[in-house]
């Protein structure tokens, strides 16, 4: 027998199994990773659990999907099952085959998959990654013992399913005891967290836009039904600004892109405004959401795309800007999808198209942010101007900020002030010419919440105060009641107020 012209360098199994718990996957983007499978499988119903033991903490993940026989699910459970390159049926989510296993792996130390279909009987199967460190031997266990608890027995009593078990979960709970309160807590932060994730990534499916969930698909967590969070619709009283769908053909696939503008602030409830900042926070959630068969990979990202050399950052005057990208599932490799479907870059020949169209959307949202987009003088009904208390002017090529002497309080006041009015502007100027614009940016961009709103915390009587006084400047000018009324339900900040402005007397 001659000697190949090759070795045969198979992978260590007791090496192998430990790096593949080193993907990246965070418990969030590992459940979802599970939940791809499930939506794939049709599932109308997934159950996700968690129970605190410490370290005999368990998650179960149980759907209602058509399941597995047993060929297919030893198949399954093998790593790298399919190759990114083979062609997929239209509603598959899964990319290389690893998902279950790496995600799995990345959380727990054992995991154990039962199913069954309409027409073949339940199977199971293990990985015990210390089983297999022992034999240093890919093993997959199949002397299984069937559980006894609820969620097995809910199994069961399904025609066909999916249940599947982590136990051994180290990266989640560690060896905390199970009477340590501070680690339930945190135990307990961490599903909040997969909450609000899912009703991020697979709010379509939850809403039934989805092509595959037309009725919507249901998602609980510990009991607790998931409610989908659609990025771009938080408001029906205040709807966002859209563009028309954009639809960009590359390599014979179409790429369909549409941009959003938030409404401002102050269009919002509180309730709304909270909602709106999504999981991650305003700020966080700004830029391209990517979207494939209907399931969010990205949430909120510039895609490393900008003028020049400088990339795009997430700014607070950009927050209001997002935009969505929808690509089919044979495109991954052009859109260098990772492992965890959670990181994509765009195609080198759809960057300068993706660049202008969110340079649109960021210019947009930064006039909006600025003041519903508009800021500085603008008419009201009858022809009055609407003056604001602060101009922003260009000096020597710079941007400069300056009290607007125009306006009815302030130029009230200097009219009145006679030989003092000198020294108030030398005030006004000192103002000015300090105004701390760097602070101000760095304690927004440092911030978890918004900026306070004008008046917001003063008494209500002081406010009253600023609006009588601005009223009787006004009418001093010759306004009439009716006018003077128009122009302070439109002006800064005093349109926040109707109800003070309506007691204003004639």
């Amino acid at each position: 027998m001659t000697d190949m012209p090759y070795d045969l360098a198979n992978p260590n199994p007791r090496a192998l199994v430990e790096s593949l718990r080193s993907v990246g996957y965070s418990l969030s983007t590992a459940i979802a990773d599970i939940l791809d499978n499930s939506v794939t499988a049709q599932a109308c119903n997934i159950w996700i659990d968690f129970r605190w033991s410490g370290p005999r903490s368990q998650v179960t993940i149980l759907d209602d999907g058509r399941g597995m026989s047993e060929g297919v699910l030893v198949e399954a459970m093998r790593p790298g099952t399919a190759s990114p390159t083979d062609p997929r049926t239209g509603n598959d989510l899964g990319r290389f085959g690893l998902g279950l296993k790496t995600a799995s792996f990345s959380q727990c130390r054992q995991l154990t998959v039962w199913s069954r279909t309409e027409t073949t009987a339940l199977a199971g199967r293990q990985w015990d990654l210390d089983y297999v460190v022992k034999h240093n031997e890919w093993r997959l266990r199949k002397d299984l013992a069937q559980p006894e608890d609820a969620v097995f027995q809910r199994l069961m009593g399904l025609s066909h399913g999916t249940l599947v078990i982590w136990n051994e979960v180290d990266r989640l709970v560690g060896g905390e005891d199970v009477n340590e309160d501070e680690a339930h807590q945190k135990f307990l932060a961490h599903v909040k967290d997969v909450q609000h994730y899912l009703e991020m990534i697979f709010h379509r499916h939850l809403s039934g836009e989805a092509a595959t969930h037309r009725s919507g698909l249901n998602i609980f967590v510990n009991g607790n039904p998931l409610r989908a969070w659609d990025p771009f619709h938080i408001s029906t009283q205040a709807p966002s600004e859209s563009t028309p769908l954009d639809e960009i053909t590359y390599n014979g696939q179409i790429v369909r892109v549409r941009g959003y503008v938030m409404p401002h602030k102050d269009r919002l409830s509180e309730a709304e405004f909270d909602q709106g900042a999504g999981p991650r926070g305003w700020i966080a959630q700004q830029g391209f959401y990517i979207y494939r068969n209907d399931r969010m990979l990205l949430a909120g990202d510039w895609l490393r795309l900008g003028r020049g050399s400088r990339s795009w950052t997430k700014e607070e005057q950009y927050k209001l800007a997002r935009l969505s990208i929808d690509i089919g599932n044979s495109m991954d490799l052009e859109w260098s999808l990772d492992v965890k479907k959670s990181t994509a870059r765009p195609p080198a020949a759809l960057r300068p198209r993706l660049t202008g169209l969110a340079e649109s959307q960021r210019k947009r949202a930064k006039e909006v942010f600025v003041f519903r987009g508009t800021y500085g003088p603008r008419p009201v009904a009858g022809g009055l101007i609407i003056e604001r208390p602060w101009d922003s002017k260009v000096r020597a090529g710079r941007t400069v900020y300056k009290i607007n002497r125009q306006h009815p309080l302030i130029h009230g006041v200097l009219e009145r002030l006679g030989p003092l009015r000198a020294e108030v502007e030398s005030a006004f100027r000192l103002i000015e010419e300090t105004v701390p614009v760097e602070k101000i940016w760095i304690d927004v961009a440092e911030s978890d919440t918004d900026h306070a709103i004008p008046y917001e915390g003063v008494p209500v009587n002081q406010v009253l105060a600023d609006l009588k006084k601005t009223y009787g400047f006004l009418r001093q000018s010759n306004l009439s009641h009716a006018s003077a009324v128009a122009y302070l339900l439109a002006s800064e900040p005093f349109n926040r107020y109707p109800d003070l402005v309506e007691q204003l007397e004639t």
